[in-house]
């Protein structure tokens, strides 16, 4: 049996689906996700995913249309323009020592600390009490109080079984304090 050669140096690693990313961009700037993820060879959510990513890090621009009609297109931008063509590796904002978009709005972001048991249905039965006659949802409620939808029904349901709060209507779900 003949044996085959390996026309590939042993040295090189596997092309990854970041590099492959990185030339279809460089190739095919002011494209589509899914059109860089077909020349690229990955899967659209991958590509996408990458592309989030480095446009979080400010790699890359991320142009939206002007309506759903037209799509969300992709070009490299910045200083390292260069480096991410060429397929260097470039270091993410995290490497570099820099706060990233999605970092600093979790740093600006209000702590909600775990209430205690019953606490959540004390502060529906105060926050309907603080607006009589007035008809609210547990989505607005939730949204007011900086508490889930979920959980914030549960209370309104168990206030409306103890009498304290009134179901005014099923669908949508609205209550009043009684």
């Amino acid at each position: 049996m003949p044996e085959t050669q390996n026309t590939q140096p042993t040295d090189t690693k596997p092309e990854t689906a970041e590099t492959k990313v990185r030339r279809a961009l460089k190739e095919h700037p002011g494209t589509t996700a899914a059109k860089l993820a077909s020349a690229a060879g990955v899967g659209r959510s991958t590509a996408t995913k990458i592309l989030s990513r480095w446009a979080a890090e400010g790699l890359v621009i991320r142009t939206d249309g002007k309506d759903q009609s037209v799509p969300v297109t992709w070009t490299m931008c910045g200083e390292q323009n260069d480096a991410i063509a060429d397929g260097e590796d470039v270091p993410t904002a995290a490497e570099q020592g820099k706060d990233t978009p999605a970092e600093d709005a979790a740093a600006d972001a209000p702590k909600k600390e775990r209430l205690p048991k019953g606490a959540l249905y004390e502060l529906v039965r105060e926050f309907l009490q603080a607006h009589p006659g007035e008809e609210f949802g547990p989505a607005k409620i939730g949204t007011e109080l900086v508490r889930s939808s979920g959980a914030v029904n549960n209370a309104l349901e168990k206030l409306a079984q103890n009498g304290l709060a009134t179901k005014t209507c099923e669908a949508p779900k609205r209550f009043t304090s009684s």
